[in-house]
């Protein structure tokens, strides 16, 4: 649908420093989606994805919350002296919704529920697809309050031919988009830079979470005996935060079954504990335990990595429906 353009200009005005940012920002997003289509922990990634983009929906919506929030939210544990969520408000409600959409196969199914004043005047095709990308949302803003134009990008960008689907951490924009009729080139340079960071950190995600699946092989293939650590290892690519109550419900174990798991995790440094206490235990892969700041993050330059086991099969592709093989594994 076309409409009429108003008063404002489209777009941003392109000097150098904008045609600059465009291109990073471009660049960024192609690395991250040509990624993901071949990675074997896509699915994992995006299931932490869709956290991390609806936290930052959230704090364009000026919600006083962090990523580990909303991972703490999705896997469904408290970790200790974060605040409280509040109960008069529900800041989750939209997340389902998005995340049926993001599944949704049908790339116009998400279009149904766009207001009708959302539209491109004719200068629009002059312009590149990620600044048309950004004005779809801009004018979302202006047409509704909530949540859901900072998470409607993801598909925005996907129709603009950017990505071969949603990407969910590539949720956001500006708080600019939705207060000033017309954005000034400063705004678009910040919507740009943030974008830009996202897709950076998404591939950064990507890259921890393949090494993480490849050293879950290793230390698998080292175990004389592996038992569930398998189980364990594939259910944490899903839910990165486990306490041992969780692990228990849903690997089929006891409680003190399901510490010693992850006691053994821990010793093959596949996981970090986070809490300081005998009871009440919480747990956390590497890469996030580092990058939320619970443990110093390694200096220096990276060590090299061992070479993989040429034996396939130690551990599955990562599934959230974990086979009952693993499940009748009660073994520690």
């Amino acid at each position: 649908m076309e409409q009429a353009s108003g008063s404002g200009r489209y777009g941003p005005a392109y000097s150098a420093q904008m045609a600059s940012a465009i291109a990073s920002c471009t660049g960024a997003i192609s690395r991250l989606d040509a990624r993901i289509c071949v990675s074997p922990v896509a699915k994992a990634w995006a299931r932490r994805a869709m956290w991390s983009g609806y936290a930052k929906a959230l704090q364009l919506q000026q919600a006083e919350i962090d990523e580990i929030d909303v991972f703490s939210w999705g896997c469904g544990l408290k970790v200790p002296g974060r605040a409280l969520r509040t109960t008069h408000l529900d800041v989750y409600e939209d997340f389902e919704p998005w995340e049926a959409a993001l599944a949704d196969s049908d790339p116009l199914a998400w279009r149904d529920a766009l207001p009708l004043a959302i539209g491109e005047p004719a200068e629009a095709a002059d312009h590149p697809p990620l600044v048309r990308a950004f004005d779809r949302v801009r004018q979302h803003a202006r047409a509704v309050g909530s949540i859901v134009p900072w998470l409607a990008l993801p598909f925005a960008l996907r129709d603009m031919k950017m990505t071969a689907s949603p990407l969910p951490c590539l949720a956001g924009g500006v708080k600019a988009f939705r207060l000033k009729k017309t954005p000034q080139d400063d705004d678009w340079l910040a919507a740009l830079r943030a974008l830009g960071s996202s897709a950076l950190a998404g591939l950064d995600r990507i890259h921890a979470l393949e090494r993480f699946y490849r050293d879950a092989q290793r230390a698998i293939a080292e175990q004389y005996r592996p038992g569930a650590l398998p189980a364990l290892l594939a259910l944490s690519h899903h839910r990165p935060l486990l306490s041992p109550q969780a692990v228990a419900d849903r690997l089929g174990l006891s409680v003190a079954g399901a510490s010693k798991l992850l006691e053994r995790a821990k010793e093959a440094r596949l996981l970090e504990e986070i809490t300081q206490r005998r009871t009440w235990r919480l747990f956390l892969t590497p890469d996030l335990a580092a990058e939320f700041g619970y443990v110093e993050p390694k200096a220096g330059r990276p060590t090299k990595e061992p070479l993989p086991y040429p034996v396939t099969g130690i551990l599955p592709q990562p599934s959230m429906h974990l086979t009952k093989r693993w499940q009748r594994s009660t073994r520690c």
